[in-house]
């Protein structure tokens, strides 16, 4: 197959500058000029010397004129050379006094100064975009970052410093392979393969200052996923619920009708054991459907200390140390009560006695990048860890399943019921081995206002 040649054919051309041309026709009017001078002189003057002294001194003259000329001209072009070079390093302060009040170099001048403004408008409106977003970032709950355009860390939020456990301000300039980030086939993710089970990444690009920035945001799906979870477990139970107690209500009646006509020991035992288990299974199922069920919340400030001294009261055989380093709390202090009454019965069951169970209550104190003043300190979190020095957890996969239990005699609703109470405050229940000593620790994140709730 061929193909056709569209190449233009090579032409000799003289390319001069504009100086080049300027002196071009200078000396070629002083060379005309020069001869039609000495022409005239001689012709006039009889002297012979004098046409060739008047032709040099009109040569002298033509020549500082041109001067005059060439360095006005040039320097006109100098200014509006240094005020484009002033646009091009977007410094719009720079603006040039017009070389000359009219004509086409005074319009180009003047288009040059209108142009410097427009584009100096442009910038301070986008400039104000830029601090929004920035503003914006600081003051979101999801962890965000900023990627400059070598894929180091440039910016975050503070939810993302706690994300990582430090200060963002820690990492800055770190690449994308000491944040544990990665991309591929188009996205972002986390080189973890088990973050990247609960967190998503979603990525859009900006432009500042002439480079393109990545805007990561990370957004935790674990909850979303659990809900979701839940949700169709709630659907199926609600259903199957009501298909068993109509089937096990008749059936329980029936058995407890003819116990009360046989007269067989065996057989009336036979059919109490019938009516217990149909009761039974009607308690479960009504257990299990409330176990998930959304829960009227009324927050209010709740001093830590007489709450714990309350709880100290409830095992008196345990040795329960508590440290309390925060304001009042936000919470509802019935649940909460219940929740923190349900770990520490947990740790002083998974512990000898005597058991030795601590509790931890602070405010996560986090620096206010966003305020104006950038040492301004503000809580993000309250946190409660109830540590044991028991056994430790045997499954911790399985901690939260409803009615999964290791414990003899246990119902295995009490962990969820209180992940369900936490997780309707807004905050989170998470239980794991100590790594410093043997036992297991439970910690609690709340947020530091409940505005959702209704706290004033």
């Amino acid at each position: 197959m061929q193909t056709k040649n569209t190449a233009k054919p090579h032409t000799f051309s003289f390319r001069w500058s504009l100086e080049q041309t300027l002196i071009c026709f200078a000396l070629l009017s002083c060379l005309l000029s020069s001869v039609a001078c000495y022409i005239l002189l001689d012709q006039v003057v009889l002297h012979q010397s004098l046409p060739i002294l008047g032709t040099l001194c009109f040569i002298a003259l033509f020549g500082w004129l041109f001067m005059l000329f060439y360095r006005t001209v040039i320097n006109s072009f100098h200014r509006n050379q240094a005020h484009l070079d002033a646009i091009l390093n977007e410094d719009y302060n720079q603006i040039v006094k017009p070389s000359y009040p009219a004509g086409c170099v005074n319009t180009l001048q003047q288009q040059l100064i209108a142009l410097s403004e427009s584009l100096y408008q442009k910038k301070s409106r986008y400039d104000q975009h830029v601090f929004l977003v920035y503003q914006l970032i600081a003051h979101f709950n999801v962890p965000i970052v900023v990627l400059d355009q070598r894929d180091k860390l440039d910016y975050a939020n503070q939810a993302y410093g706690d994300l990582k456990g430090m200060p963002w301000q820690s990492l800055r300039h770190m690449g994308v392979s000491s944040l544990g980030l990665v991309f591929n086939n188009g996205q972002w993710q986390f080189s973890d393969v088990i973050t990247q089970q609960h967190w998503q990444i979603r990525h859009s690009e900006f432009v500042e200052q002439g480079q393109t920035h990545q805007l990561l945001v990370m957004i935790n799906i674990s909850s979303a996923l659990r809900e979701s979870q839940l949700n169709a477990w709630q659907q199926i139970i609600r259903v199957l619920g009501h298909e068993i107690r109509n089937s096990l209500t008749p059936v329980a009646s029936m058995a407890e009708s003819l116990a009360s006509q046989l007269t067989t020991e065996r057989q009336q035992q036979a059919l109490g054991i019938i009516s217990e288990r149909c009761n039974h299974l009607n308690e479960f199922v009504g257990r299990y459907a409330s176990i998930n069920q959304r829960l009227t919340l009324t927050p209010s400030l709740i001093d830590c200390e007489p709450l714990i001294e309350q709880i100290k009261l409830l095992y008196p055989k345990a040795q329960i140390t508590a440290a309390i380093d925060c304001s009042p709390i936000y919470a509802d202090r019935t649940f909460l009560f219940q929740v923190l009454i349900n770990l520490i019965k947990n740790a002083v069951e998974a512990s000898a006695e005597p058991a030795k169970i601590s509790v931890n209550i602070s405010a996560q104190i986090s620096l206010n990048t966003s305020a104006p003043n950038s040492r301004q300190k503000a809580p993000s979190i309250y946190q409660i860890i109830v540590k044991d020095c028991g056994q430790g957890l045997a499954n911790p996969d399985n901690i939260f399943v409803p009615f999964y239990t290791t414990k003899q005699g246990g119902q295995g609703i009490g962990l969820s019921f209180c992940r369900n109470i936490i997780e309707q405050h807004g905050g989170s229940l998470t239980l794991t081995n100590n790594t410093d000593q043997p036992g297991a620790s439970a910690t609690i994140l709340l947020p530091y206002l409940h505005r959702e709730l209704g706290c004033k």
